[in-house]
């Protein structure tokens, strides 16, 4: 066969598969679409959820309906969108917990976060902030250090979720000092949070987002952070680094995937309008001033930095020993 027939032959035998696709994402959405958070209401990954779901809605013309399903440390709403249907109408948003640095502490996770999910991009990085509560006598990251260093486990350090860049860090910390800490375990940033402000934990590494309000309110206080470098939201809190620890620098981000399966047509539209939200600049200052930056990529490059954070962290639970108990 000559290669301009084959050409034609190719180009006929394309063009049904190609515009079911295209019409489909020309198409979409043309109804609601659930925006699932595996986590409860009031925490950081829930903001930044209403935040998005709002402009996609504005955007693409639907309600995207977010819809919180918190248990097993993220890992439950996690699986059941890794079995939705792959349409594009469930996605998910979703911390490094269940995508990257709880996988090597998590048992019998129900899901590959290569196999099963269709990365759209990373939707936000932000900081972290180690906090604590005012009924807590320490006023700086050096008083706090010394009380936990001379009097083990008298300081109850607060466990955002088990496996997230929060726990790891505060295993890293341990290490690094030789603190030791009464290591009080959550079911999320919302509960956490609430307990700090009551009293009823002392310290706790948390995302901005979640924090910067009661810091500014003074319902909490900022001890630290945890940052490459110093947060225009907080100016006056040294990091980590500065402080002597330049292991302990990190900063969490916030991943938006599909089904494994999802047409390709309707996560580049996806994507496409996520880019453009990105670059709004209210939708900048929206999230500047809860702590956050927005910070679109490419599927592919989303697929690679999932791929390198699952390395670092599995890498971190091993030098540290941490426990998933």
């Amino acid at each position: 066969m000559h290669a301009a027939a084959r050409f034609a032959l190719a180009a006929l035998l394309a063009f049904p598969l190609a515009g079911p696709a295209t019409a489909q994402a020309q198409d979409y959405p043309n109804r609601p679409v659930r925006f699932i958070v595996p986590y409860p209401p009031g925490g950081p990954t829930d903001i930044i959820s209403r935040h998005l779901a709002k402009r996609l809605g504005d955007e693409l013309g639907q309600q995207f309906n977010v819809e919180n399903k918190p248990g097993g440390n993220g890992v439950i709403g996690t699986d059941l969108v890794a079995k939705s249907k792959p349409d594009g109408y469930t996605l998910l948003l979703n911390p490094s917990g269940p995508m990257a640095s709880g996988l090597a502490l998590y048992k019998n996770v129900p899901y590959d976060v290569v196999r099963d999910f269709a990365p759209v991009t990373i939707a936000a990085t932000s900081g972290i902030v180690l906090v604590s509560s005012p009924a807590f006598p320490p006023r700086t990251f050096e008083e706090f250090l010394a009380v936990a260093k001379s009097k083990p486990e008298s300081v109850s350090a607060e466990l955002n979720t088990i496996g997230s860049i929060h726990h790891l860090l505060t295993e890293q910390l341990r290490l690094r000092t030789g603190a030791k800490f009464l290591l009080v375990p959550y079911k999320g940033s919302g509960p956490a949070i609430a307990d700090l402000i009551g009293g009823h934990v002392q310290v706790g590494f948390e995302s901005t987002p979640g924090v910067i309000e009661y810091i500014k309110s003074g319902k909490l206080r900022a001890l630290a952070v945890a940052g490459p470098r110093r947060t225009d939201q907080l100016p006056d809190v040294p990091t980590l680094k500065e402080l002597g620890y330049p292991e302990l620098v990190a900063e969490p981000w916030w991943v938006i995937m599909a089904p494994a399966g999802t047409p390709p047509a309707v996560v580049a539209k996806l994507s496409a309008a996520l880019a453009k939200i990105s670059k709004m600049p209210e939708v900048k200052d929206q999230f500047a001033a809860q702590g956050m930056v927005p910070d679109w990529r490419t599927p592919e490059e989303t697929a690679a930095f999932l791929k390198s954070e699952v390395a670092r962290w599995a890498q971190v639970v091993k030098e540290s020993g941490a426990k998933a108990e």
